[in-house]
């Protein structure tokens, strides 16, 4: 796959969709094979709807899958300029105040907009998406340029996605596991590093580090972290292009705050 020009409008938008769609198809394989014996029912917003109604997702349950079950409404948090809250996943964090920002409705629009691009005409892709985003929170896309520019910059986004045992997602590293298969099946051009763990304001994450060529010459490092909080996959997505973007990065990385 030949990457776009605009670098970073792809950088950013294409990893939603992907960390997104990367238990679509294990969700729909369960589906398919599993019995469903009760339900769970969980109360919340999806990615479409968040911010007008409350949703209800309802998915097979069993005896570990009621360990994680909650009444309370999932927030989409608060986002403001240079800074970003979350009581539900209990966590805060701090970006330059000069850097441009979408809140959930503003990155929902961005996604819908993006998936059909990154499907194509592959039905199988589009309907993993489209499973995904039903159970996806955007809760942040933080970026230093504009991106509607050409040019690749650092960015700090925070999305999650409602996960159940019975995908086989239990820790942040299986969710990662998964998405690196989406990836990889989807044949994006990325190098992967091998995953490791890193503690981030106080709680321990998962983390693939991947790097691509945007076609210029230069090469952006995205760093994903990944842990499970709630039921949902909770997640970082940190990019960079050089030593003075990850200085950047760095600082907001330890702005982090969990409760």
């Amino acid at each position: 796959m030949t990457i776009p020009k605009k670098a970073s409008l792809f950088t950013m938008l294409i990893m939603i969709m992907l960390v997104a769609a990367a238990c679509g198809d294990k969700a729909d394989n369960t589906a398919a094979t599993e019995e469903p014996t009760q339900t769970e029912t969980t109360t919340g917003t999806d990615s479409d709807t968040a911010t007008t109604e409350e949703t209800k997702n309802t998915e097979p349950a069993s005896e570990e899958s009621k360990e994680t079950d909650n009444s309370q409404d999932v927030e989409l948090g608060t986002t403001e300029k240079g800074s970003y809250t979350n009581d539900y996943f209990g966590v805060s964090l701090k970006f330059p105040e000069a850097w441009e920002f979408q809140d959930a409705a503003g990155m929902n629009e961005l996604t819908s907009a993006s998936s059909e691009a990154i499907a194509g005409d592959d039905e199988t892709k589009k309907k993993q998406i489209e499973l995904s985003q039903t159970k996806t929170l955007n809760l942040l896309m933080a970026s230093k340029y504009p991106l509607d520019g050409g040019q690749v910059g650092p960015s700090a986004m925070a999305i999650a996605e409602k996960v159940s045992l019975l995908q086989g997602i239990r820790t942040g590293k299986d969710y990662l596991e998964a998405t690196k298969k989406f990836m990889v099946d989807s044949q994006f051009p990325y190098d992967y590093k091998e995953m490791t763990t890193e503690t981030i304001g106080g709680k321990e994450m998962d983390l693939m580090q991947i790097t691509m060529d945007p076609g210029d010459g230069s090469t952006v490092t995205q760093d994903y972290y990944s842990t499970i909080i709630e039921g949902y996959a909770f997640n970082f997505i940190f990019t960079y292009v050089d030593d003075k973007t990850k200085a950047e990065i760095d600082t907001i990385k330890k702005s982090v705050q969990f409760k």
